[in-house]
């Protein structure tokens, strides 16, 4: 019965909310946002269609409950860090890679064949993942993400107060709180910038691809040909739940 159905309904369960997208015939088609456990919005989301699959992924803890009511609409498959994958990873422990960072790589080396791709994502920690030319995942970085850095001035130190820093941002702060600000927006932003010049000094013709929930802020400021992703994830799920190890790519029909 599968084999007539077209439509899946990819759901990335992120540390805040559930993302999600609807491919049809492997086409991205629509995608939202969801409470953590939303049932209701996930069944809005496919309006009636019949699922052929649903893929998810969580970086929270997993959802047993969710899972299951999900099984009464589709086949549920779900992607882990040590799912297998269509990019060789160099990681010397997968056990500890993170879903979403494997997603990220998969949709990255999609959306860039045969070119070395620098991952991006700005959610609660900043990560990095690079994709040389020959499909291989070389390794990536954790660092604090952009709240984190804000919220970390505001914990551990007696006086210092909790700053969300806006997107204009100047460099020199004139107060203790745009000063704050300017540490937060302005450190990631030289931080992105000084890897990615890197990065681009050892690998030509490197691309450079920023998701997250800052993904959009971030690509506007650096104004240096980045592209900004939000549904890089959710590609990356999809491709992830399309692979076959046995290096045939699944059908999408």
């Amino acid at each position: 019965m599968n084999g007539t159905l077209s439509a899946e309904l990819v759901i990335d369960v992120g540390n805040t909310r559930m993302k999600w997208a609807v491919f049809d015939h492997g086409r991205l088609t629509t995608t939202g946002s969801a409470a953590h456990g939303d049932l209701p919005a996930l069944e809005s989301a496919v309006d009636g269609r019949p699922l052929r699959r649903i893929t998810l992924g969580s970086v929270a803890r997993p959802d047993e409950s969710l899972a299951r009511s999900l099984a009464v609409l589709a086949p549920v498959k779900e992607i882990t860090g040590a799912s297998p994958s269509p990019v060789h990873s160099r990681y010397a422990t997968p056990s500890t890679f993170g879903v979403d960072r494997l997603a990220n790589v998969a949709g990255a080396a999609s959306l860039f064949p045969r070119r070395p791709v620098l991952a991006i994502d700005l959610g609660t920690c900043t990560t990095y993942d690079l994709v040389d030319g020959l499909a291989v995942h070389q390794g990536g970085i954790i660092s604090p993400g952009l709240h984190m850095r804000a919220q970390a001035m505001h914990a551990y130190s007696a006086r210092l107060p909790l700053v969300d820093p806006p997107a204009e941002t100047p460099v020199l702060g004139t107060t203790t709180a745009t000063s704050l600000a300017a540490g937060s927006h302005h450190g990631l932003l030289m931080e992105l910038g000084g890897f990615i010049a890197a990065f681009r000094q050892q690998h030509r013709h490197l691309a450079v691809v920023l998701t997250g929930g800052d993904a959009l802020r971030a690509a506007r400021a650096l104004k240096s040909g980045i592209f900004a992703h939000p549904t890089l994830t959710l590609i990356g799920l999809h491709a992830l739940s399309h692979y076959d190890p046995d290096n045939r790519p699944a059908a999408h029909s």
